[in-house]
C-alpha cells in the first residue's frame, strides 16, 4: 500500500499512515529498539489546551500527562504555542540537533527551539505554516517528551500553554518489515561517510 503523500511534517495535516499499513517504531533513540506494527484504525483526537502554568523563569522538564497513550495505540501531534515563551521538547533519549562552543564543559549541545510565532498575524504565512509542520510529534503508548519552556520577558509573568490537535492509531504487532520509519523519541543519526 504507498504512502502517497501522507509523511512525517507534511505542511497538510493527516494521519502518516493508514489502516493496514505498517511502520517501524524507532524507540530511545536507538535503532536496534524498534517494534514492527500495523495499524488497524484511525481516529481524531480530540483537542487539548495544556497549562503549564505562569512562567517567570525557565521552566525545565514539564510533562504533559494527556497526551499520553493506551497500550497498542500511538498518537501523531501538533501543537501551537500560546503565549510569549518557546519551547524545547525533550524527548526522553533527548533531541540534540547542533553543537556550540564556548563552554566551560567543552563543546555542548542544543536543542531545537519551537517559538510563538505561527499563531502571530504579523508573521510571514510561510513561516506559520513551517512552524506548525516542524511540531510534529509522535507518542507511543506512555513514551512522551518533556518540554522545556523558556519565556522571552523573565521578569514578566507569562500564562504557557499549548494547543494540541492529531490522529491516533490503534496498532498490532506486524509481520513483516515495514517501508517506513517513525522516531517515536530521539531522531536519526548519519553515519562515518568515509570522506
Amino acid at each position: 500500500m504507498p504512502l502517497e503523500n501522507n509523511f512525517a511534517f507534511n505542511p497538510e495535516f493527516k494521519p502518516m499512515l493508514q489502516v493496514g499499513q505498517t511502520a517501524k517504531l524507532i524507540r530511545g533513540g536507538n535503532e536496534q529498539n524498534a517494534l514492527n506494527v500495523e495499524v488497524i484504525g484511525i481516529f481524531p483526537l480530540p483537542g487539548h489546551r495544556h497549562s503549564f502554568g505562569v512562567l517567570s523563569a525557565a521552566s525545565l522538564n514539564q510533562d504533559c500527562t494527556h497526551i499520553r497513550c493506551d497500550d497498542g495505540e500511538m498518537a501523531q501531534l501538533r501543537y501551537i504555542i500560546r503565549g510569549r515563551f518557546r519551547v524545547a521538547l525533550q524527548n526522553p533519549s533527548g533531541v540534540d540537533l547542533y553543537t556550540t562552543n564556548g563552554s566551560v564543559k567543552g563543546d555542548m549541545t542544543q536543542g531545537w527551539f519551537m517559538d510563538p510565532g505561527m499563531d502571530d498575524p504579523n508573521e510571514l504565512v510561510e513561516y506559520r505554516r513551517a512552524m506548525w509542520a516542524a511540531s510534529e510529534l509522535f507518542v507511543f503508548e506512555a513514551e512522551r517528551p518533556r518540554w522545556d519552556l523558556y519565556p522571552y520577558a523573565p521578569a514578566a509573568q507569562i500564562e504557557a500553554y499549548v494547543d494540541l490537535s492529531g490522529w491516533g492509531f490503534a496498532l498490532k504487532k506486524a509481520d513483516r518489515e515495514p517501508p517506513v520509519k517513525i522516531w517515536i523519541n530521539g531522531r536519526p543519526r548519519g553515519t562515518d561517510l568515509g570522506t
